[in-house]
């Protein structure tokens, strides 16, 4: 430039115009291609999560909270999707940054590049501090969303039960109180922050001071030009902005960090019933007896909720189990179903013990009909066939008119392309147990457990449902649970449980003659 060399100038300007276009082309797949990246894998990851949760057992549900586990599905992956999309390209191109700008130091002048370094490696130090501190704030942030959400899920979802006692007050204060415990994970993780950004921006300032004061000394004394100089400050500055960028970015990254580290406890959590190696089909014509041979049964260990059961239900009986809350009764109609295994003795069909049995043949074998039938959103078909997908509408109606309830179907105003609403909302409880117990009937098991499916039913519903059971029940296994004696009275054999122990069987007549 001191010589009137233009030349060199325009093939710089050329150089930097051309890295220009590159730059911007490069930048836009780079976008493209981390967003591509990091959609498929939380696309991914939200299908294994999910899938993996439906897969655990009913012990893991009991206790884990439902808006914890939503939260998981939700926040936890929002999380990191907001670092996929907002965090992981800046992230990146900045570290990349940072690589090439400290080799540009070096390569320019060694001696101020190490002096640079000493104050990076202070950074480094602080840097290892932050983390640590930001770890554990962002782990309590991602535990206090999921208690937001379960407390935001159980007020919604009970909510009649507020209102009707006007507990609103109450519920918000409670619901407020959790949500002061988030705020305080928060505000733990924004203290940590608050500290380490002004700490990156005044060490910047010491290299920069560091770098001017060595630099001036050896401007003087010659040992490197002017132009050197002003070169290293100028990668200098370049250096150090990557840096604060990347500090910007940290609090996604600790985020999704956290997030990610809750998402893989639940992928990791065991599976405490599952299909054993080795396991059998049971075969095509199942007679459909069902023993429990000195079956004892703990949710917490050393807490027993059945001792020693030993009972047999013949191939087409139809036993009624009938005990207080908290006997252990439907205890018996989850060991059934293989919700659980027992603590001791065996649970067998056709003496095969259900532990040695194939899932697919299990749930082929037994239904439950639990004591709120629960539908899904869509329509009624959907629900209908939720057991077997591939039945026909034939078959369907036929089922339908066998319970006798074909005509209700019918009254509905779109039949069986009737939406039901979350929940099955559009019907009432005795309506939804009625398409509860018509799609266990499409399934055609031979076993049937009903965990007092109607005890919560008006006696004029009750006696609709009893109809469709009588259909469903024929020539069928059936175990009912029931909490009293008198719904019982249709049962071939009854047995009475208290305290987790059978006290009392008989026909329900022969039970009812001992009671007085």
């Amino acid at each position: 430039i001191a010589e009137g060399d233009t030349e060199a100038i325009i093939t710089a300007g050329l150089i930097f115009l051309g890295l220009l276009v590159v730059q911007y082309i490069v930048t836009a797949i780079s976008q493209w291609s981390v967003a591509n990246v990091g959609e498929s894998y939380l696309k991914q990851l939200r299908s294994a999560v999910f899938g993996r949760m439906l897969s655990l057992d009913m012990a893991f549900f009991s206790r884990s909270k439902s808006g914890v586990l939503v939260s998981r599905m939700t926040a936890d992956i929002e999380s990191l999707q907001e670092f996929a999309s907002d965090g992981a390209v800046m992230a990146l191109s900045n570290l990349l940054t940072v690589i090439g700008v400290a080799i540009a130091l070096f390569l320019v002048d060694a001696q101020l590049a190490l002096a640079v370094f000493a104050v990076v490696a202070v950074l480094g130090l602080v840097t290892i501090v932050f983390q640590r501190q930001a770890r554990r704030a962002y782990d309590m942030v991602r535990e206090r969303i999921g208690q937001v959400l379960g407390t935001l899920q159980e007020g919604i979802t009970g909510v009649r039960v507020v209102q009707a006692f006007t507990q609103e007050s109450t519920q918000a204060q409670t619901f407020g109180r959790v949500n002061e415990k988030h705020f305080e994970a928060n505000m733990a993780a924004a203290r940590a922050i608050s500290w380490y950004f002004p700490v990156v921006a005044f060490l910047r300032v010491v290299a920069l001071s560091a770098t001017i004061a060595i630099g001036t000394a050896r401007v003087i004394n010659g040992s490197i030009t002017v132009g050197t100089l002003v070169a290293f400050l100028l990668y200098l500055d370049w250096f150090f902005q990557p840096i604060i960028n990347l500090s910007n970015v940290y609090n996604l990254l600790q985020s999704a960090l956290a997030a990610l580290a809750k998402l893989f406890t639940l992928m990791d959590e065991e599976v405490q019933v599952s299909e054993r190696p080795g396991a059998y089909d049971l075969p095509d014509s199942v007679e459909g007896e069902v023993g429990y041979d000195d079956v004892a049964f703990s949710y917490v260990e050393g807490t027993p909720v059945l001792d020693d059961i030993d009972l047999h239900v013949q191939s087409g009986e139809r036993l009624a189990v009938v005990g207080e809350t908290g006997s252990g009764k439907s205890t018996m109609a989850k060991l059934a179903m293989r919700f659980y295994d027992p603590t001791a003795g065996v649970v067998s069909v056709d003496g095969a013990d259900l532990r040695d049995v194939t899932e697919s043949s299990r749930v082929d074998t037994l239904a439950l009909i639990p004591q709120d039938g629960f539908l899904f959103s869509g329509s009624l078909r959907a629900n209908l066939v939720y057991a077997k997908p591939e039945a026909s509408d034939d078959e369907v109606w036929n089922v339908l008119t066998e319970m006798e309830i074909d005509d209700w179907v019918r009254s509905l105003p779109d039949g069986l392309d009737t939406e039901v609403r979350e929940r099955g909302s559009r019907f009432s409880a005795g309506e939804r147990q009625l398409v509860a117990l018509a799609r266990a009937f499409l399934a055609d098991p031979e076993i049937i457990v009903l965990d007092e499916a109607t005890s919560n039913l008006d006696p004029e519903t009750e006696v609709k449902v009893e109809g469709a059971l009588r259909a469903l029940l024929q020539d069928r296994t059936s175990i009912v649970i029931a909490h009293r004696l008198r719904s019982a009275e249709r049962a071939d054999r009854v047995v009475m449980v208290d305290a987790g122990n059978i006290v009392a069987e008989g026909t329900h007549d022969e039970l009812v003659e001992d009671s007085d």
